[in-house]
């Protein structure tokens, strides 16, 4: 019967002994403090009691028929949903022995008997005031968790609403036809397949394929600062002008930069800009900058073989345009000088789904 020196909301300790005389001393103590005590003569009347009810405490012994107080505490400290809760065994422990695999086991405390009142209380007290502290760490935490991870939502969307509206005002001064929405189409088609490499399934990520898709679409965004004059003798499909390789990346280096300079980059902002930076780099060394291997992003190894593949089928190039079965080829030939090998058996599975102008 549940004492009338119980408050309301009170925390709840599970008191597990086979002497029932020891539980009912506990229980006494307790609930004259204002607990409330949940009484079990066995482990598993506790487990099912606790199916119920979780409790803030448990008071258990060491030797019970069956299943003993260390095989309970251990049972309780594997499982993620009970393992944090206060664990104190009521017993008398003679050696150094019996306290280690106690402690072992998880429990964090033990009061010997015959039980003190004052001793118990003081015990309890304790370990409930530091449960109650971590518990609440724990949901300050997960507050945190939360706010930040609104807040980095709130802002990436901010960012792609910037890169949709920038996108938008360099087609209307730099119209390149469908050359645009088709490297970013192809991009993401690209990241898509690259995902089913065991080498790449924790890097490209949902995110990164829903990132890259809409970043690519910017990779020559630095044009947007260039004259008309410099923007005519870009070089063509081959890209062999390096003056205006250094320009086009440099300026969109800048510009993604600048939109990004007050808070921590990250997401599309970052990819976009990367992309915009590294997209002209060759695997071998040879492009700009002056990056190789796995030190070019991989958003820019991604883009550099998607935007090369929509130049080299281009039509606006007169006397360059090849048919995308030329422009697979051409790919392929140049796997491990200027694409990256990775990047290119995925391009080779894929190209005949990718956009062309």
């Amino acid at each position: 019967m549940e004492s009338e020196n119980v408050k309301k909301n009170a925390p709840a300790i599970l008191i597990v002994d086979d002497i029932s005389v020891n539980v009912t001393i506990l229980e006494n103590i307790l609930t004259h403090e204002g607990y409330e005590a949940m009484t079990a003569l066995s482990v598993q009347e506790a487990l099912e009691l606790m199916k119920q009810t979780r409790p803030d405490l448990i008071l258990s012994d060491l030797s019970m028929p069956e299943i003993d107080g260390l095989e309970f505490c251990r049972m309780l400290k594997s499982d993620q949903a009970t393992r944090d809760i206060p664990f104190i065994f009521i017993t008398v422990l003679n050696t150094s022995k019996e306290k280690e695999e106690a402690f072992l086991a998880g429990a964090v405390d033990f009061i010997p008997k015959p039980f003190d009142n004052i001793e118990v209380l003081m015990r309890v007290n304790n370990h409930l005031s530091s449960y109650r502290m971590r518990q609440e760490m724990a949901d300050y935490n997960r507050m945190m968790h939360r706010l930040v991870e609104d807040q980095k939502n709130q802002i990436e969307r901010e960012h792609a609403n910037v890169l949709r509206a920038l996108s938008r005002i360099m087609k209307k001064k730099d119209d390149q036809g469908t050359h645009r929405s088709n490297v970013g189409y192809n991009c993401k088609l690209l990241a898509q397949g690259m995902q089913f490499s065991p080498v790449y399934e924790d890097v490209v990520t949902d995110d990164f394929v829903e990132n890259i898709g809409n970043a690519a679409r910017l990779h020559d965004v630095g044009r947007f600062l260039m004259s008309c004059e410099e923007i005519a003798d870009d070089g063509g499909p081959d890209r062999q002008k390096l003056e205006y390789i250094k320009k086009c990346t440099e300026f969109g280096d800048e510009v993604i930069g600048e939109f990004g300079a007050d808070q921590e980059s990250g997401g599309a902002l970052e990819m976009t800009r990367q992309i915009a930076r590294c997209h002209h780099a060759h695997w071998d060394g040879s492009g700009y900058p002056a990056l190789s291997g796995g030190e070019i992003p991989l958003e820019a190894r991604i883009a550099a073989v998607a935007n090369d593949f929509d130049e080299m089928t281009a039509p606006k190039h007169e006397g360059a345009a090849c048919t995308p079965e030329e422009g697979q080829k051409r790919i392929s030939e140049r796997s491990g000088s200027y694409y990256d090998p990775d990047v290119v058996q995925v391009f080779n599975k894929l190209w005949s789904r990718m956009r062309t102008n």
